[in-house]
């Protein structure tokens, strides 16, 4: 593991780190009760319908959806 780069923007020590949906985005909370969104690894590239619905099938589908 190498470090890339160093974030820097909250006063607190970070408690807490999630990454978006499309992977793009890093969501950072911190003790000074702060949310910062950080765009870490630029935008999505575009993906065709088919492939994307093609890609939602199989035993698992389920496990993608929140009910």
């Amino acid at each position: 593991m190498v470090k890339m780069t160093e974030l820097n923007g909250h006063t607190s020590r970070v408690l807490f780190m999630a990454q978006s949906p499309d992977g793009c985005t890093v969501v950072s909370a911190a003790a000074d009760e702060t949310l910062r969104f950080w765009n870490v690894f630029g935008t999505p590239e575009a993906v065709p319908k088919a492939a994307a619905k093609s890609s939602h099938t199989g035993i698992f589908n389920s496990f993608n959806h929140i009910r």
